[in-house]
């Protein structure tokens, strides 16, 4: 299973709604295609992702570029190279506390901070599954 359909059917599978429901709101005529979908027997159409955020309450940012990454990398790259990479909240609120403590000196990337960073890349593993 992709890691796009791994997001999208564990939003289904924490969700309240049924698939009928879930199909519905989010433009698909048979909730057969969102379980295709869900199974990995076809991608998640680009155009339904920010439906299928907001009704599954997924970041819709973190959907869409995690899909464009995975169906078209070549598309992905420009999109990078060109307008940036896309960071999370998290992500920045642990730049911005790196470049505050670094305004007093160099840090050095040594044994207590590089096993904190090695942590929070351990946990960032585990949260993606």
């Amino acid at each position: 299973m992709s890691p796009t359909t791994k997001m999208l059917a564990r939003a289904i599978d924490r969700s309240d709604l049924g698939l009928t429901e879930i199909a519905d709101r989010c433009g698909f005529r048979l909730p057969a295609t969102l379980l295709e979908i869900a199974q990995g027997d076809m991608q998640v159409p680009l155009d339904r992702i920010p439906d299928l955020a907001r009704t599954l309450q997924m970041d819709e940012r973190q959907f869409l570029v995690l899909a464009i990454q995975e169906y078209h990398p070549g598309v992905f790259e420009v999109l990078v190279e060109t307008l940036g990479i896309h960071m999370e909240d998290a992500e920045l609120g642990v730049i911005a506390m790196f470049r505050i403590a670094n305004i007093r000196g160099q840090i050095e990337v040594e044994d207590p901070f590089r096993k904190a960073l090695e942590g929070m890349l351990d946990l960032s593993r585990l949260a993606r599954g």
